[in-house]
């Protein structure tokens, strides 16, 4: 009996000298957050955004080792240079990067942003004074890990969504399983949806079987009859799916995009702009929203 004891005590004091030392990054205000999506591993990221001129500090707290992702959002062109300043302590630095457009990344309501940059210093210090400020001409987008910090990223549960105004409903098969898309009518779908919420929607665009190039398409996303988003896609033939019953018709690999929608209600129309291309769409919100909701 006494042994238990002792050895009760020594994890109870082994669990109170862990939580001491536990790392930790405290923010001396609530970063701006900016959530973007990874369409290879359907993650989401927790960034935060600073404009030109704004910074961010924070508290590292038993860090061993600090990285600072970076990423610039990009309103024209693939490739672009910028600079942030970064102070640790009494040092400071301003480190130059330059990046292109990500094919894989999107922010989670359609914005462009470039590939990511990474800066990685040792810690020495138990507490450490740490701020990053904007000095380019770009809305830039960070993310700040320490090695023994517990990451963020989201993992979302899906379900799917039938939306409220549509035009055809067509059966895809993909690997022997039967997928439900939906058609515009007069161009657009239309959803009505109570956030806060997370859509994700997935695109195709229908080929005739003798066209040959690869084309691509664009479809935008209004709020509340506002712009919200315009979405680009490139679009390939599939070489696993088809559509039931067409055999003339042939359907691109699907293109996922995810956008967050804040508190409240929202009609939502989603439009074809390429009248000329026909494109069918599959919607999935996350799981949580509905839980809350209940």
């Amino acid at each position: 009996m006494f042994r238990m004891k002792k050895i009760l005590l020594s994890i109870a004091l082994l669990g109170i000298t862990l939580l001491a030392i536990a790392a930790d990054i405290r923010y001396d205000s609530d970063p701006d957050e900016f959530l973007i999506y990874n369409r290879r591993n359907s993650k989401i990221y927790n960034y935060f955004l600073l404009k030109p001129a704004e910074n961010i500090s924070c508290t590292l707290v038993n860090v061993d080792s600090l990285t600072v992702y970076s990423r610039v959002v990009i309103n024209n062109g693939s490739e672009i240079n910028y600079q942030y300043k970064a102070r640790i302590g009494n040092e400071e630095l301003i480190l130059d990067k330059s990046a292109k457009l990500s094919d894989s990344t999107r922010g989670v309501n359609g914005e462009s942003i470039s590939s990511y940059n990474k800066y990685k210093t040792k810690i020495y210090e138990e507490k450490t004074n740490f701020s990053i400020t904007n000095i380019s001409q770009n809305n830039l987008i960070f993310k700040i890990s320490g090695n023994n910090v517990v990451s963020s990223n989201k993992e979302i549960d899906y379900i799917r969504f039938t939306p409220n105004f549509y035009g055809d409903v067509k059966t895809l098969i993909l690997d022997e399983k039967e997928y439900t898309y939906y058609t515009p009518k007069s161009d657009k779908i239309q959803l009505t949806l109570e956030g806060p919420i997370v859509l994700k929607i997935i695109s195709r665009m229908l080929f005739d079987t003798n066209y040959i190039n690869n084309s691509g398409y664009r479809f935008r996303v209004f709020d509340n009859r506002d712009f919200f988003a315009e979405f680009t896609e490139e679009a390939y033939k599939s070489k696993n799916s088809w559509v039931e019953n067409e055999p003339d018709i042939i359907p691109s690999t699907g293109d996922v995009n995810i956008i967050k929608l804040p508190a409240g209600i929202h009609h939502l129309s989603i439009e074809n702009k390429d009248k000329n291309k026909e494109l069918i769409f599959r919607f999935y919100i996350n799981k949580a929203s509905v839980e809350i909701e209940k």
